[in-house]
């Protein structure tokens, strides 16, 4: 279309899909499931400012979602013909929704909520290997969608203080504390997320510990309860959370005599973990709320042997 040229029905309506399949309910990996103010036009009709306005107020809400700032979008005039050009809507908000599709993932600040969901403690000594399940449970397969598409995640960090003064103790320690806080999304990690799960595990995080404890790990694995969920349908995920300890100490193997050596093959002291969730929230224009059901976590008790 050239420049002056007036907007047919078919060019507002392809905006306003765009703008449908991200904010709306979408299908697959996209769409947040929120209320869309805009309608679709027919041809013949003339497209009002009212119209275009409220396939504004659309476009406002998916970029204020995932910037967390307003953006910069044309104001529609009155009594004014929309053509084509950068200072028109049509090629303003074309190109706003083009980025808005590669970004559907993004939150921006201010438009999320950040919650604890589940802790679990161990105190007791372990020296093989310790393990726990998470139970994410949604009440319908849109719901995990739109948690996930929105932006939402799920994340998970681990600690061990506190027992004795080992350099094992000092390594799962370390270790813990470098892996920090890992996130499960739509698309977090890259290659293992949401939309790649099956129904086996498959690790999506796992970090060794240092020499000489380097068969040691922290691994986090997930499946989901349907063969494939590429194009979404899973309202349950399953995690499990492994500290593998299959270091052995030399004077084990050699063998020791009981008393004169110490157990360093042991590790002691307070090992946590905590789950939370980071969950799209925020204002819609002109009115409204951003609004993403959250699912049931189930945090199984550490186990370890």
């Amino acid at each position: 279309m050239a420049i002056g040229d007036q907007i047919a029905a078919t060019q507002y309506n392809s905006i306003r899909n765009k703008a449908l399949d991200v904010l709306g309910s979408g299908s697959g990996n996209r769409g947040y499931g929120q209320t869309i103010q805009s309608s679709p036009v027919f041809t013949g009709n003339i497209i009002t400012k009212a119209q275009w306005d409220a396939l504004r107020y659309d476009i406002l809400n998916i970029k204020i979602h995932q910037d967390g700032v307003t953006p910069s979008l044309v104001e529609v005039p009155s009594g004014r013909p929309i053509e084509y050009g950068a200072g028109h809507p049509n090629t303003n908000f074309d190109f706003v929704m083009d980025g808005a599709i590669n970004n559907r993932f993004n939150i921006g600040t201010g438009q999320s909520i950040l919650s604890t969901k589940a802790t679990r403690t161990f105190t007791s000594n372990w020296s093989s290997s310790a393990t726990t399940d998470l139970t994410v449970t949604f009440s319908t397969a849109a719901d995990a969608r739109y948690f996930f598409n929105s932006g939402g995640k799920i994340r998970f960090t681990s600690t061990r203080i506190g027992g004795s003064a080992t350099s094992q103790n000092n390594s799962w320690t370390n270790t813990l504390s470098q892996a920090g806080t890992q996130s499960f999304g739509a698309n977090t990690p890259l290659n293992i997320n949401f939309y790649t799960l099956t129904n086996s595990f498959v690790v999506f995080y796992q970090l060794n510990n240092s020499t000489p404890y380097s068969s040691n790990y922290y691994q986090l694995a997930v499946k989901c309860d349907i063969a494939n969920n590429a194009t979404g349908g899973a309202t349950v995920l399953t995690f499990r959370i492994t500290w593998e300890d299959a270091y052995v100490d030399p004077d084990i193997v050699s063998g020791f005599v009981a008393g004169t050596n110490p157990p360093t093959g042991v590790v002691d002291g307070t090992l946590s973990l905590e789950v939370e969730e980071i969950k799209a929230s925020g204002s819609l224009q002109p009115t409204g709320s951003f609004s993403i059901l959250s699912p049931i976590y189930s945090l199984a008790t550490i186990s370890a042997t």
